[in-house]
């Protein structure tokens, strides 16, 4: 059915292409656009684990309550949680960088 919609189509110039064929550069520039997003989200969650490992364990070591107040899972949740959310955010923050720049007309 779809193969009809697409020969009416294109018959009255609506579409010029047939929208089942993948282009070799389409699939690089999508290629290139997920290694960019997954080192930018990378970058990120090391940053992020770094800094919220370095405020966990200070607080461990400077407020006992603290302390005991979590389990390990709680401070180990305090931790990951957010080099998951940097890795996250920043990822889908460059693939929509990438998806404006391809709608974006060349000059």
């Amino acid at each position: 059915m779809s193969g009809a919609w697409d020969t009416l189509l294109k018959t009255f110039g609506i579409r010029y292409e047939d929208s089942a064929v993948v282009r070799e550069h389409d699939v690089k520039r999508q290629a290139t656009a997920v290694k960019d997003a997954t080192t930018e989200g990378l970058v990120g969650a090391a940053i992020a684990l770094a800094c919220s490992s370095a405020t966990v364990l200070g607080a461990c070591k400077l407020f006992p309550a603290f302390n005991r107040s979590l389990s390990v899972s709680g401070k180990t949740a305090l931790i990951v949680s957010p080099a998951f959310g940097a890795f996250f955010l920043l990822a889908e923050l460059r693939m929509n960088e990438h998806k404006r720049q391809r709608r974006q007309p060349t000059a």
